[in-house]
């Protein structure tokens, strides 16, 4: 009995010993461990300045605004511009009914004819006192005349010389008329007439429609310059003191195509809000290709901190070792990666600046760089592994 537990009990070793064999894996050697690449992607460093931005939300505002209003009441009779047109100036947008004006013309006209005869016919009797006068004086030289004689004709020649000077008066003021009457006639073409060296602007906006009767002063329409745009932010305290008329910041449209478009500041308010603690910043921004419109929303970019020549890397390359910073970059031809330890001067999102490096050796690793040593063996993505 003893015999036979022996026995099974040796068997039960036997398998357990074989089992253990089959469950635990052979030891990989050194030399095939260090035989595998790591394949990684790699991307170039630059050189260069990188800076990083406060964003605050913005308006976009015409930098030069022209509303057209008649100087005179009158009822439309034609809008000429419409939104969206370009127009010179000095052009005609909009027409009033001229009827009354052209009735007023005509009147002055007529009074003007009326004064002209006045005129001539008191420079006639002026004449004809002057002759009288000059014969009276040679006939009392001979003392044929009397001097009582020469006395009414010297009256008389006096009065004929005043009645032409009111007349000539009278003859300037119906000229005046005239004038006033063709200028409010003129008054009933509108034009678009704006200060600036500008010589063509855009409707922007159209208030009225034909039919219309307005007043005088009436805005009709709005002619708008956007060639450059005025950005009008509100600045917090924390950002004033670092902000200059000059300095250079990034307009970002809303949009998932929007590029960034380039603007400086032109105006910073000296005072803040006693409610809000902001105040106003204005901003200039070109818009030369007219992807920008007035009355947009936009993300105004103003710069909080820069860096210059400076070596920039993708900010994914940067990676921990043995509590160093560093990137991992491979040279030339190389199969091995580098460890580099940096001092990273400014990040963003993507980017970072580093400190007290001139250049590297070649591109930096920015992916499979987790999975690095400094010598590590590399293969570089879509390249095939050597053997």
């Amino acid at each position: 009995m003893n015999r036979r537990l022996l026995i099974a009990g040796l068997i039960g070793v036997a398998f357990a010993a074989a089992a253990y064999a089959l469950m635990t894996p052979a030891p990989e050697s050194t030399s095939s461990r260090s035989s595998v690449a790591i394949a990684v992607e790699l991307s170039p460093a630059e050189h260069g300045s990188l800076v990083t931005r406060q964003r605050l939300a913005g308006n976009l505002e015409p930098a030069a605004e022209f509303q057209v209003a008649p100087k005179v009441a009158g009822q439309i009779v034609e809008v000429l511009a419409d939104i969206g047109d370009s127009v010179a100036r000095g052009d005609v947008v909009i027409r009033l009914d001229d009827a009354e004006f052209e009735q007023s013309v005509a009147q002055a006209r007529a009074e003007l004819a009326v004064a002209d005869a006045r005129l001539q016919e008191a420079r006639s009797a002026a004449d004809l006192a002057t002759r009288r006068l000059d014969r009276i004086e040679r006939l009392e030289s001979r003392g044929v005349a009397s001097a009582s004689e020469l006395d009414d004709a010297r009256g008389e020649a006096q009065a004929q010389q005043a009645a032409v000077a009111v007349a000539r008066a009278q003859r300037d003021q119906a000229q005046a008329a005239l004038n006033s009457a063709e200028v409010r006639l003129g008054y009933t073409r509108v034009r678009a007439d704006w200060p600036g060296e500008d010589e063509t602007r855009l409707v922007g906006e159209r208030m009225v429609d034909a039919g219309d009767t307005v007043a005088a002063n009436t805005p009709l329409l709005s002619i708008v310059d956007i060639d450059q745009l005025r950005a009008v932010i509100e600045v917090p305290q924390s950002l004033y003191g670092g902000l200059a008329v000059g300095d250079p910041a990034q307009i970002l449209p809303p949009g998932p195509d929007s590029e960034a478009v380039e603007a400086r500041i032109s105006r910073i308010a000296p005072r803040f809000d006693p409610e809000s603690r902001r105040t106003r910043v204005e901003l200039i921004v070109d818009n030369q290709h007219r992807r920008l419109a007035a009355g947009m929303f936009v993300q105004v970019g103003l710069e909080s901190r820069r860096v210059d020549d400076a070596v920039i890397v993708p900010r994914a390359a940067l990676v921990s070792r043995q509590g160093r910073q560093g990137i991992f970059t491979v040279a030339p031809d190389a199969d091995t990666a580098s460890f580099v330890p940096v001092e990273v001067a400014l990040e963003t999102d993507d980017r970072a600046a580093l400190r007290g490096v001139d250049s590297l050796a070649g591109p930096v690793v920015v992916l499979g760089q987790d999975q690095l040593t400094d010598g590590a063996a590399i293969t570089r993505a879509g390249q095939a592994q050597r053997s």
